[in-house]
Order: structure tokens, then C-alpha cells, then sequence
């Protein structure tokens, strides 16, 4: 397969999505983000991030990534093509990038259109097969065959045996000579979207490089109880907060837009915001200084920092958001 530019990738894995009955919503091609596609199943919510050149993904692109999925209880995924080590990747083949499964493109829509996950994943050391450990140890005493017996014919030690039984997977041809001896299947599916994501510690609060208008409307939230904020540099809102008080229920988090751009750029901003509020179940609000005639109004719960001043909790601002939202909705 010849490589691929990152506008069509894009419309492939849109349109296999669409195909497959997902909700979706897709970032401007030409978008600098650290995702392109938010897409909802029946119960799955995936994060997408397409990539034809995958180095071209960073460190800050992952941390940012992994810290919105966590936000939106959504998988972390990266399709792409090729790499510096890879001049094409494989179909079936499951790689990490700063602890983010990355697949091709085929293996993406083999999932999606098929239900055909991928088998063999690359780890440090090689190329690897999950493989089904109850399956395997029962294959072999189906066979009466023991440690011993089974690690001479596989030509492996006693111990490798074991260890593929209890913790370790093995290379994609030891796992189809496992199979042909035992006459049993014993790999396994990977389910890309329930990987153990790799957790980073997320700032609880931090007005690192902020402006000083958005440091400001960072205090406010902090005193209505959003301990935990998230100001980011490559999504289409400006932050996200929660509310950890276990008195107040939990759904108490926001997508926060701010208005510090007179430009076009802000309508589009909230536009995707409200859109990925909705398909996630989320708040999304708007803030902008003084005007209360803002544009935004009509489109997304806005409030003026003089309201923010003037609320006590964070309840305060989900009851003033349902009137607004309600608001919106009438009109």
C-alpha cells in the first residue's frame, strides 16, 4: 500500500465510523490538535488521533491526549501508516507510542467493519501475540502433557512454558506452534479500546504559562471547588475542570471556551465545544469579560466574570447553566 496523505486517512477512518453506526465528531483537517475524531458507538467512546507519520506524534501531544480521555472516560487511539521504524505498518500489528495503542489503518477498519481485532502487538524485545493463559494451560493437560513435555516439543524451557501460562506472551511463531501442537486456539484478540492506558500525573491545579485573564477565571473555578483543572494547548476548548467533592455529584465538570481572540476562530471554538459537550455528556460554558450581549450566548451557556464573582459553588454555576441552557434551546 502507498502511503497516504492525512486528509484522506482522515475521511477513511470518518467514513468506516459512520458506516459502522457511530456518533462522530471531526476537527477541521487542517487543525493543529492533539485529536481529530471524538466517535460514540453503543458503549464506546473512542479519541482518536490520525497520524500518517506516527513520530510526528510527540510527548505533549500524549499527555494532553491521555489527560482529555481520562476526562471523557474515552479510549486514546492513533491511526497512522509509517514510521521511523516502520516503513509500513503491518494489518494486525498494535503498537504503543508514549503508552498509546497506534494501528494501520486496515486494522482500524477490520475492528470497526468486521470485528476482527488485531493479534500481535510490538513491545520492547519484539514482536509478541496475546495469547488466552487459561486456554493454554488447559490445552495442555488436555494433552497430559507437562511442563517438561510441552517446553521440548515447542524447543523453549521448562520455565518459558510456565511463564506463558502466568504472566509473559510469546512471539507470534512460538504462539502458532503452541496452536499446532495442542490443536487448540489459544491466541487472543486485543481490545485496543480497553488497554491499561499509561497514567501521568495531572497538574490538580496549575496556572502554568496562562495569561493573566485566564489565571483569573482559573482562581474563580478553583473557588467554586474545580480542584482539578486542565488548561490545554492543542484541543478546541481552552480547559476542563472537575469537582471532587464526594457531597456534590459527580457530574459537576465543564468544558471551559474562553474569548480571548475577537477572531472567527472563537465561533468555531465554541461550536466544537458544544458539540463535543453534548456527544460526551458534558458542561461545556463560555466566558468572556463584560459583554452580555456576547454572540456566543446564543449557542453555548456563556457567563461574564462578574457572574463567575458572584457564585459561591460550583452548584451555583450548574443551576445558572441549566437556566441558560434551557434558555438556548427555547430560542
Amino acid at each position: 500500500m502507498s502511503s497516504i496523505n492525512r486528509t484522506t486517512l482522515l475521511q477513511e477512518v470518518e467514513i468506516e465510523l459512520k458506516n459502522a453506526g457511530y456518533n462522530i465528531i471531526r476537527l477541521s483537517s487542517g487543525s493543529r490538535a492533539c485529536f481529530d475524531i471524538i466517535a460514540k458507538g453503543r458503549d464506546q467512546l473512542v479519541i482518536l488521533k490520525i497520524e500518517p507519520y506516527i513520530d510526528n506524534f510527540n510527548r505533549d501531544d500524549s499527555f494532553e491526549l491521555k489527560n482529555i480521555a481520562s476526562f471523557l472516560n474515552a479510549s486514546p487511539l492513533i491511526v497512522g501508516e509509517r514510521g521511523r521504524r516502520f516503513s509500513q505498518l503491518e494489518d494486525g500489528l498494535v503498537l504503543l507510542r508514549y503508552g498509546i495503542p497506534v494501528v494501520s489503518s486496515e486494522t482500524f477498519i477490520n475492528l470497526i467493519a468486521h470485528g476482527a481485532p488485531p493479534f500481535v502487538y510490538c513491545s520492547r524485545g519484539g514482536y509478541f501475540v496475546q495469547i488466552n493463559r487459561k486456554l493454554l494451560r488447559q490445552a495442555r493437560l488436555n494433552k497430559n502433557l507437562s511442563y517438561a513435555d510441552l517446553a521440548h516439543q515447542v524447543g523453549v524451557s521448562r520455565r518459558t512454558i510456565y511463564e506463558y501460562e502466568h504472566s509473559i506472551n510469546p512471539p507470534p511463531s512460538t504462539a502458532a506452534l503452541l496452536e499446532e501442537i495442542l490443536k487448540s486456539p489459544i491466541a487472543e484478540g486485543i481490545k485496543i479500546f480497553n488497554i491499561d492506558i499509561e497514567k501521568e500525573t495531572r497538574p490538580s491545579y496549575s496556572k502554568q504559562n496562562l495569561t493573566s485573564y485566564k489565571e483569573e477565571i482559573s482562581s474563580i473555578l478553583q473557588e467554586l471547588g474545580f480542584l482539578s483543572q486542565f488548561w490545554t494547548k492543542l484541543s478546541p476548548f481552552d480547559a476542563f475542570g472537575e469537582h471532587k467533592s464526594r457531597e456534590i455529584h459527580s457530574g459537576l465538570n465543564v468544558l471551559v471556551c474562553v474569548d480571548d481572540d475577537e477572531s472567527q476562530k472563537v465561533i468555531n471554538k465554541i461550536s466544537i465545544t458544544q458539540d463535543i459537550a453534548s456527544l460526551t455528556k458534558r458542561r461545556a460554558i463560555m466566558i468572556v469579560e463584560e459583554d452580555q450581549d456576547h454572540p456566543a450566548a446564543q449557542t453555548i451557556p456563556t457567563f461574564t466574570m462578574d457572574e463567575l464573582n458572584q457564585m459561591k459553588k460550583a452548584f451555583d454555576l450548574v443551576k445558572n447553566w441549566v437556566k441558560k441552557f434551557s434558555d438556548i434551546k427555547e430560542n
